[in-house]
């Protein structure tokens, strides 16, 4: 397989230093929960991991710690939970903590999507939308499996992820032809609520980029990254799509790229690259001047149409795009 998409991203400076910087940060939030874990005892059977930034490893001076909590039972009695009421709450003053201490900005939401889910009702709703929907366990499914990273309980964190893939593959035993169509279509309502939730916010008092550009760079690269890996085979076994989803989005996409082998996107894929440093070098001003702003703009439009490319590829086999291109 030729490494040229990799190679080209290896070779760009600014993201290289970036992603060292988030590997160097995520140390740093790793070894104060485990201070934190050695002081209070209150972690046991529970995994933390960053979404976010820090998941896709593309922190900026601005960053904040977005994190998801997921806990384990050792019992089968479906009306017991991993966590009681009280020891989540214990747990959660704990992280606010931990927070505090690296000198973070406050979590967003005003810490109201701080919440431990139960790794058995994560997988349990795969396909029930109403409870998917409800308790957030969509969005914390997705998060795990797109822009996660691991920040305590790797043990843990490994086995949710394997649990998960491999209830997405489940139909895929024995099957030399299997797809996973189940995985892919949920990827791809995953970034129509994504576009449903910017329509809903896009009135509120909030910067711009926050409500359109996070939407058109960093969220279309978390979810097309993993589709277009989906859709050019590359990801038919679950320990193939467990691989490659370890991997930032970022590396996700020029390795998928590198599967492809299609040498037209090349030139693409450079100037994406270019575009999505510009996107998050501007994150980390507090304002961006309407100059910038529609200098941004377009090279979201031109980060799109770089997507759109690569789904439309004559290396891919039609059959399978036709779920994508709809």
């Amino acid at each position: 397989m030729n490494a040229i998409f990799s190679s080209i991203l290896e070779s760009h400076e600014a993201l290289q230093l970036r992603l060292a910087n988030s590997a160097a940060f995520a140390a740093e939030v790793r070894k104060k929960l485990t201070a934190a874990q050695i002081r209070s005892k209150r972690f046991e059977n529970v995994c933390i991991f960053a979404a976010g930034s820090l998941g896709r490893y593309e922190t900026g001076s601005r960053s904040d710690l977005d994190v998801f909590l997921v806990a384990d039972k050792e019992s089968r009695d479906p009306k017991t939970k991993s966590v009681s009421n009280l020891r989540e709450i214990e747990i959660l003053a704990e992280l606010i903590r931990v927070n505090d201490e690296l000198v973070l900005p406050e979590f967003s939401g005003d810490g109201r999507f701080l919440k431990i889910h139960e790794l058995d009702d994560i997988v349990d709703a795969t396909g029930d939308s109403s409870r998917d929907d409800s308790e957030n366990l969509f969005t914390t499914r997705l998060l795990l499996l797109l822009e996660s990273k691991s920040l305590f309980n790797d043990r843990l964190y490994k086995f949710a992820i394997e649990r998960v893939v491999r209830n997405y593959y489940r139909d895929g035993t024995d099957r030399n032809d299997f797809k996973p169509l189940f995985l892919l279509n949920d990827l791809l309502r995953y970034w129509r609520t994504l576009c449903l939730n910017y329509e809903r916010d896009r009135t509120l008092e909030r910067p711009w980029w926050k409500r359109n550009l996070n939407l058109k760079f960093s969220r279309k690269m978390t979810v097309f990254s993993t589709v277009l890996a989906i859709v050019a085979g590359r990801v038919d076994e679950p320990f193939e799509f467990i691989r490659l989803t370890s991997e930032v989005p970022l590396r996700r996409l020029a390795l998928t790229l590198d599967f492809l082998g299609d040498a037209t996107l090349v030139n693409g894929f450079t100037r994406a690259l270019d575009s999505y440093e510009s996107f998050l070098a501007a994150k980390a001003n507090k304002d961006v001047d309407s100059v910038v702003g529609e200098e941004l703009r377009s090279k979201a439009g031109e980060f799109g149409r770089f997507f759109d490319q690569a789904i439309r590829s004559e290396k891919l086999d039609p059959a399978v795009v036709r779920y994508v291109c709809i």
